[in-house]
């Protein structure tokens, strides 16, 4: 009993596992081992999610510590299935196992992936010297060590929605794991279509990249360029550094000062002639007082707080030529038709306005308030 030997064949058929922590669910497991005295030899097929995976391999014992080698390989497996993220796989690794090291190489190919990571605005890493009082500590000798050099390879539909960051990734990088307490990438991504976040607005991701040389896979150097464009004007961002550490500059086309760049994109813009909107608000910024100033940056961001509790993508500040600033909420009901409705936030104004886009460059503008009117409006970008 005490040192048991074990020989013959077991067969599990249409066998189920659940992993709550991913909520990786494999089905259909057939698998069939081959058991001799001092190992076991494998092979089994399982489905997951829409894909199949199979694995093989062999392991021996000695001195009670297993080593062999291990193949793994599947196709649009759904490996994570959480609010979080939604990951589909097409795995290709070898697991080499001696005693208690084990490493693991090979490609991952990623056709879909849909990543949302937890809001951790303000969270920091638990500190280096951290104990917790009543945990049961473990031998370090004792503990598997698993190291990975895995490239992965981003198909067509993979999403990431993280730190002001929402677009579409591609490219490939290679991540090594197990080796130091971080885990490091080497490698590109591109962004595409997508959007960034500054200022509490949300612009257009002209080109952008996430470069990986090495260091932490959750922090990499980003390279992107993002836009946003009004009536008579297109303001823009310039952002370079690290995803946690983003470094901006500013610019226009027509060129305004850096100041009025920020100030253009804080707001929102306006519904039309915003070129003229921050030259007349210029000179009359330098008569306007303290008090105005905090009014503004406060609506700013109570604007920011507010589309992100009830969902509003377009909430922004607009201050027309009497320095009257109103709080704008608007959206799209159809491609074509943008619906926006303001409230005065120093005087009791308040304004519905209608765009409906009749082609490439005709749109119609209609507004109600205040003031009413109509414009047909015709534009051409150069």
């Amino acid at each position: 009993m005490g040192e048991p030997r074990l020989s013959g064949t077991l067969a599990v058929a249409d066998g189920e596992v659940d992993l709550y922590q991913t909520n990786l669910r494999l089905r259909q497991i057939a698998l069939t081992a081959r058991l001799t005295d001092d190992g076991v030899t494998f092979d089994g097929t399982a489905a997951a999610g829409k894909g199949q995976v199979h694995a093989n391999g062999q392991l021996q014992w000695r001195d009670a510590l297993p080593y062999g080698q291990l193949h793994l390989d599947g196709a649009n497996l759904r490996v994570v299935d959480i609010p979080e993220a939604q990951i589909d796989a097409s795995p290709n690794l070898d697991f080499k196992v001696a005693a208690r090291t084990i490493d693991i190489t090979g490609t991952v190919a990623v056709p879909y992936a849909k990543i949302v990571p937890t809001d951790l605005t303000g969270a920091v890493t638990s500190s280096s010297d951290e104990v917790i009082v009543g945990q049961q500590s473990q031998n370090p000798a004792d503990r598997f060590q698993v190291r990975t050099q895995i490239t992965m390879t981003l198909g067509p539909n993979v999403n990431i929605d993280t730190m002001g960051l929402t677009g579409q990734l591609a490219g490939s990088i290679t991540v090594r794991s197990g080796y130091d307490a971080i885990t490091r990438a080497s490698g590109e991504l591109s962004v595409q279509k997508g959007e960034y976040a500054a200022y509490a607005r949300k612009l257009e991701i002209q080109h952008g990249r996430l470069i990986f040389t090495g260091g932490p896979i959750d922090n990499p150097g980003i390279e992107i360029r993002a836009i946003k464009r009004y009536p008579d004007v297109t303001a823009g961002i310039n952002v370079r550094g690290t995803l946690q550490h983003p470094q901006m500059s500013f610019f226009s086309d027509p060129s305004l000062p850096q100041s009025q760049i920020v100030s253009l994109i804080l707001s929102g813009g306006g519904g039309g002639g915003t070129l003229q909107m921050l030259q007349a608000s210029n000179q009359q910024n330098q008569q306007a007082t303290a008090a105005n100033e905090l009014l503004t940056q406060g609506g700013a961001i109570l604007a920011q707080q507010l589309g992100s509790r009830i969902g509003l993508p377009d909430i922004s500040l607009e201050t027309d030529l009497n320095n009257e600033t109103s709080l704008v909420l608007g959206k799209y009901l159809s491609p074509r038709l943008y619906v926006s409705y303001g409230v005065g936030l120093t005087q009791q104004l308040n304004a519905i306005r209608l765009r409906y886009s009749l082609g490439d460059h005709w749109t119609i503008r209609t507004e109600a308030g205040q003031i009413r009117g109509a414009d047909l409006v015709f534009s051409v970008e150069k």
